[in-house]
């Protein structure tokens, strides 16, 4: 994933960033990024792992969703960010926020949890507060 500041005047200092991943409202993995600093028109890659540390249980049309993803093998993934932000405008730094970003992601995955498609990238919404 990637953030990009495509400000001219204004950069970020990203202290804190937890990640979570969701599938059917439940949250099924949760990791913390090391933070940086994003300059004017900057942009950080970010590569978020998350190996299943909760088990998911679906009820209902959830089973019914599941079942159409593991056939398309394209699964519907929300991944939540928390930030702790503080902006830099020329010498002056803001106190931190705490905004959140939110994406909702179709994962191609096959039945054995390897890649089975192509993954086309998606804009997230930015939420101020959690």
């Amino acid at each position: 994933m990637t953030i990009r500041n495509s400000n001219r005047r204004i950069g970020i200092y990203y202290d804190q960033i937890e990640v979570q991943a969701l599938y059917a409202g439940q949250i099924f993995g949760t990791t913390s990024v090391p933070g940086f600093y994003l300059g004017h028109k900057e942009t950080e890659y970010l590569n978020p792992v998350f190996d299943g540390q909760s088990l998911v249980v679906l009820q209902g049309e959830d089973w019914s969703k599941f079942d159409m993803e593991r056939q398309l093998e394209n699964f519907s993934i929300n991944i939540k960010l928390y930030l702790e932000v503080r902006l830099k405008m020329l010498l002056f730094t803001t106190p931190k926020y705490k905004p959140g970003i939110d994406c909702d992601l179709k994962v191609p995955l096959d039945s054995k949890g390897g890649v089975s498609g192509y993954f086309e990238s998606q804009r997230c919404d930015f939420v101020w507060k959690r």
